[in-house]
Formats: structure tokens, sequence, C-alpha cells
């Protein structure tokens, strides 16, 4: 008999699927369930002809990153979501499912922003009605007077001072001595 108490296993509640979420998966139930539309309908507001061959990885990643903010910020807040499990072979929207990590979902957004700027993807969002968030992106990029690469620019710059701050603050926060940070900010911003 053992001195310890027995492992209690929590269980989470289950995630229920709200009309924000973006899900991953196949099929006709997935495809049109509003979040997946929103998010398809969103990435197109960032088609460019020149995605693929002239964004750098920073642009590209910083693009999605806004994407994935963007759903983040909804209400209720959106999130990107998988079926639980291996192998898991449910159809429709039944669960159970689990969110994605933020990396996870800037990697399937930078999948999204791949295909819907191929030739042979021409009606990524055919026929998908953008809903009114949607559509005031849509209105903001055709009027700022930016072009769609110089935002990207932008918003990667944006994303290395963020990310810079966030390292000097852990940095900081572990006793980390400030020529080593200095040096650490230096590497990083010689390779985001």
């Amino acid at each position: 008999m053992s001195r310890y108490p027995p492992h209690q296993q929590y269980s989470k509640p289950p995630i229920v699927v709200t009309e924000n979420d973006v899900l991953s998966g196949r099929g006709v139930n997935i495809a049109a369930h509003p979040g997946n539309e929103r998010f398809r309908t969103l990435v197109t507001t960032r088609a460019d002809t020149t995605y693929c061959e002239t964004y750098s990885a920073t642009e590209k990643k910083a693009v999605a990153e806004e994407i994935v903010r963007h759903i983040s910020n909804l209400d209720p807040p959106g999130r990107f979501l998988k079926r639980e499990g291996r192998g898991q072979v449910s159809r429709g929207l039944n669960g159970p499912w689990e969110e994605l990590s933020r990396r996870e979902s800037i990697k399937k957004t930078c999948q999204a922003l791949r295909d819907c700027n191929r030739s042979d993807r021409a009606t990524y969002a055919h026929g998908v009605a953008a809903p009114a968030d949607v559509k005031s992106v849509a209105e903001e990029l055709a009027t700022s007077g930016v072009a769609l690469r110089e935002r990207a620019a932008r918003a990667a710059e944006e994303c290395a001072v963020e990310t810079s701050a966030r390292l000097r603050e852990a940095m900081e926060g572990a006793g980390v001595p400030e020529e080593t940070i200095e040096e650490q900010l230096r590497r990083q911003r010689a390779d985001p």
C-alpha cells in the first residue's frame, strides 16, 4: 500500500465551439462553420500576388500574427481548435476539441495565406459573405494608402520590438547581467 494519496485526475471542462472559433479539419461542416468562413474572408483581405515570392519570413509571420490577433480579439474570443487526441474520426462539429498553441495557429494561418495567394485557389473564399468586422478590415486596408507588403514590413518591425521587450523582461526577471541581455538582443535582431 502506498503512503501517497491516489493520483487524482483533473479533467478540463469540454470546449464548447463558438461561432468565432476556427476549426481544423476537413469537410463541409468544418468549411461552413462561421468562424472558418470569417477566417477565410479575413485571409483574402491580405491577398497579394507577390506574397510567396517577395515577403520575408518575418513579414509572412507578422501578417499571420495580425490575423490570429483579430480572431482572438472577437467577442467571444475566437480560438483555433483541433480535435482532441490522435486518430479521432469524429465528423461534423462533434468534439472533443483542444486549442491549438499560438505557434500552431500562426502556422495554420501562414498556410492559409499561401493557399489564398495561389493562382489555382482563386475561389478560396468564393461565395462566402464577409462579416462586418472583416469588411471593416478590408476597407481600412483599401483606404490606408499603404501597400500590403509595406504594411507587413511595419508589422514585422512591431513584432520584433515586442519580442525584444518580452525577451528583455524575462532575462531581467531571471537575473541575467545587462551585458548578456544586450548581446542576446543583438543576436535576436540579427536573426529574428
